[in-house]
């Protein structure tokens, strides 16, 4: 028998559509929330969690002996168009300025013009070196128009010379003591360049497995650039541009502890008379040394407070004084190549060809450029200038410069010859020139050498100098000031001497035979003309000359203490009055 069929009534068929389409509605938005949300956790992961590489980089750890090994992401072509369009890497690192944060209220606002906001941390990078890894971050921040490669703390190894790009700053980890002049510093992010293990036969070890530097891809262009809280062991910093005509600008140098930097001299060895695998410490060589056209910064940094790559040389040759009998020195430390021989700092004092002597800025101009201050920077060095700058409104400043007591040497500067009783090494603290400087707060020592086994020294010894040739300028407005050291203050025979003032100095006179404050218009040629010149207030072991034969006006040297062991010498047009403790002879025609 068939059952009746049950029919549902209107109303009740219009209440099951509604729930259908609720529930339906209801998944929809369930469903959508859900993949949503797998995609934000997707993202995050990749964000915070990057896989790891299965090669590890051992990279040493500051506090403890023993090494560890750090695993970075992968950084394949795609990885790095992202992480450039998000300026900076997933583990990132500092963004802060630090030298808006050390220096407040100064005149480096243009520091603000560096992204330090987009770090792009070494441990986000692969490669099979040291240098791919880092050239890798490097390209990854010039991507996006700059950035910071920041190292964490740690030893990374390079084996070769590394380039920066424009508007790519290398940083590393703040030190824990961070005045530099302070012997406690020491930057726990380390850069370490190959060192070079000479051999004493044959042609000896090629100059290319040692002597890096860290440089710039275009140095003419390259600009918001530099290196940050790094202790750099053996690698040169070299960040130059035409001086005349490069457009190179806003360069950093802070926070740097520099050792076991030297050039091989590429004249020696002279295979006419010497073994071929001799080496010579180049004496233009130098630490940190910057070419640019505005806008230098270096600061509190430490240079060659640990050496330790010296070597003796037993054997050298040099050509004698007189005669034809090439010498031979057995003892090995008459000449061994030192990694202390050179320049320490020096900006805007390099040029191929040379100088004009008594330049100005039409002659010049890359010695008058703006912009350069060097402050709070410590410099051991044993043979020519720690500090040498030149600009247009320089400051030079609160820096301390160290020298070896006792140094004995036996060639002439070119490493081929036996030195004269006269030769000069250039032993000599800081050396500046151009218009408006200062050069306030130093505090200095300089020794000379003895020449061989004689009564000689060498003919230089300057404490703070400034003469005609060799990078040297007219003067035109300085500011000497409140400097403390060991031997003489030198306007060295300037031809034109104006608006200078050099007051508050503490000299003593431990090795120099020339008076201690030293303003001389007059050259080997000719007399010279001062003007606006004030010597005042100035502690001095010795003397004060002030000289300008050719005349003058509204010259001063007043108020300056002496010991009672030397004369106050100074030209008729010059006024003096107020000084005790000196010999007084009548004054200069």
């Amino acid at each position: 028998m068939n059952q009746p069929k049950h029919r549902l009534s209107p109303r009740w068929k219009k209440i099951g559509q509604f729930v259908c389409l609720a529930g339906c509605a209801l998944s929809l938005i369930l469903g959508g929330y859900a993949i949503s949300n797998y995609s934000q956790n997707l993202s995050n992961s990749l964000e915070n969690s990057p896989p790891t590489l299965p090669n590890p980089v051992a990279v040493n750890s500051v506090n403890s002996p023993e090494s560890v090994t750090v695993t970075p992401p992968s950084a394949t072509s795609s990885t790095i168009g992202i992480l450039a369009a998000n300026c900076g890497s997933p583990q990132g690192g500092p963004t802060n300025n630090p030298i808006a944060e050390q220096y407040a209220n100064s005149s480096y606002s243009w520091t603000n013009q560096i992204k330090w906001n987009c770090v792009y941390n070494i441990q986000d990078f692969e490669g099979g070196t040291m240098v791919a890894r880092f050239n890798a971050a490097r390209d990854a921040a010039t991507a996006n128009g700059g950035g910071v490669v920041y190292f964490p703390p740690g030893t990374y190894s390079f084996e070769d010379s590394i380039s920066l790009k424009n508007g790519v700053v290398i940083r590393g980890e703040s030190p824990s003591v961070t005045d530099a002049k302070n012997a406690g510093f020491n930057p726990p992010s380390k850069l370490q360049f190959p060192k070079y293990e000479p051999e004493f036969s044959g042609n000896g070890t090629p100059n290319d497995t040692a002597f890096k530097t860290i440089t710039t891809t275009a140095g003419d262009t390259d600009s918001n650039i530099g290196l940050v809280h790094l202790d750099i062991n053996r690698a040169a910093i070299s960040l130059r541009g035409d001086i005349d005509t490069g457009n190179n600008q806003n360069i950093v140098i802070y926070g740097i502890r520099s050792n076991n930097v030297a050039e091989p001299d590429p004249r020696v060895p002279e295979p006419s008379f010497q073994s071929p695998w001799l080496r010579y410490s180049y004496r233009f060589a130098a630490n940190i040394i910057v070419n640019a056209k505005a806008n230098i910064f270096i600061a509190n940094n430490r240079v060659n407070d640990n050496i330790t790559d010296n070597y003796n040389q037993p054997n050298y040759q040099v050509k004698p004084i007189q005669g034809e009998q090439i010498i031979t020195y057995r003892e090995g430390n008459k000449v061994p190549f030192h990694y202390g021989n050179h320049y320490g700092i020096v900006v805007n004092r390099s040029k191929s060809e040379g100088f004009q002597k008594n330049a100005n800025p039409n002659t010049e101009p890359g010695l008058f450029r703006t912009g350069i201050t060097l402050r709070d920077n410590w410099v051991y060095h044993t043979m020519r200038v720690a500090i040498s700058a030149s600009g247009d409104g320089l400051v030079i400043q609160d820096n301390q410069v160290r020298d070896e007591r006792g140094k004995q040497w036996w060639t002439d500067p070119t490493g081929l010859k036996e030195p004269r009783g006269a030769v000069t090494l250039e032993n000599r603290a800081i050396d500046w020139s151009g218009s408006n400087v200062l050069v306030e707060g130093n505090q200095y020592e300089v020794y000379r050498h003895r020449v061989r086994d004689t009564k000689y020294l060498s003919v230089d010894g300057e404490g703070i100098l400034i003469q005609e040739c060799c990078g040297g300028t007219e003067v035109n407005g300085a500011i000497l000031r409140n400097n403390q050291g060991n031997t003489y203050i030198g306007l060295y025979k300037i031809p034109s001497i104006k608006n200078v003032e050099i007051v508050g100095n503490r000299v003593n006179a431990e090795l120099t035979d020339i008076e201690l404050i030293y303003v001389n218009a007059d050259t080997n040629n000719a007399p010279g003309v001062m003007e606006d010149v004030t010597i005042a207030n100035n502690i001095v072991n010795g003397g004060i000359l002030a000289r300008g034969t050719a005349g003058g006006s509204r010259n001063r040297v007043e108020n300056n203490q002496g010991n009672n062991s030397a004369a106050l010498t100074y030209s008729c047009h010059v006024a003096a009055k107020g000084n005790t403790g000196f010999q007084e002879p009548p004054c200069l025609p």
